[in-house]
């Protein structure tokens, strides 16, 4: 069998992976002026064409913006643009933090309903083992995304898969916030366990309406706890 040797980055990822780890940095701000074409060229030790690449691909980002003649600027950050690499998920505004949480209750909701109709036996051990998991071990934003992602697995839907899929490490990581939150409020570590129990025991027992149920109040409870700090 013939195996295709794995390619490391390009250049111009690189230099876009430096550039929006400046800007995550802060180290970068919105309005700030890059060096020129030739400067950064000389800086990162590759050819003008190079940078050039980079920039067209961090404009198509929407994190810089070019004015001809002037220069090359830092944009307002838009998490909205679908070609935004998941990497700068940690640069969402709270206007897009709001929009990621009506996201996942429209695409959560929907899937555990699928989930609930079409589950398979091993869709319900994986689940299962994925909730003791939590029972078990501190809860953290990986075993809660599994948890989730496994229930969009049982809808046996692709499109939502990959829905989800797109968004995980976005989602991971607001996870994570609003974990730092939740568990320092009066929501503790078991009553999110529970609501994910509440969940697990409507997807068995083939609920579809309890399923949406208690999947929208969890979210609409991690939406409340996050809701002084996007507001």
């Amino acid at each position: 069998m013939l195996y295709e040797p794995i390619n490391t980055k390009k250049n111009y990822e690189k230099i876009i992976d430096q550039i929006i780890e400046m800007i995550k940095r802060r180290q970068l701000q919105p309005g700030d002026k890059l060096d020129s074409i030739e400067t950064l060229a000389t800086h990162f030790h590759v050819s003008r064409s190079v940078v050039r690449e980079a920039l067209s691909g961090l404009r198509s980002m929407g994190l810089i913006h070019i004015r001809q003649g002037v220069g090359t600027f830092i944009a307002d950050f838009n998490a909205s643009s679908i070609s935004l690499p998941i990497t700068t998920a940690l640069l969402m505004k709270k206007e897009n933090i709001i929009e990621l949480l009506e996201v996942r209750k429209i695409l959560e909701a929907g899937a555990v309903r699928l989930a609930a109709l079409h589950r398979t036996d091993e869709d319900i051990l994986e689940l299962k083992k994925a909730l003791l998991g939590m029972k078990e071990n501190q809860l953290n934003e990986k075993k809660d995304y599994d948890f989730h992602y496994l229930i969009v697995k049982a809808s046996r839907n692709t499109m939502l898969i990959n829905l989800l899929r797109s968004i995980s490490e976005i989602m991971i990581e607001t996870i994570r916030d609003a974990q730092k939150i939740i568990l320092e409020s009066e929501i503790n570590e078991k009553k999110l366990i529970k609501e994910h129990e509440l969940i697990f025991k409507a997807i068995k027992h083939n609920q579809p309406d309890q399923a949406e149920k208690h999947m929208l109040i969890h979210l609409e409870g991690v939406e409340k706890s996050l809701s002084p700090y996007i507001n």
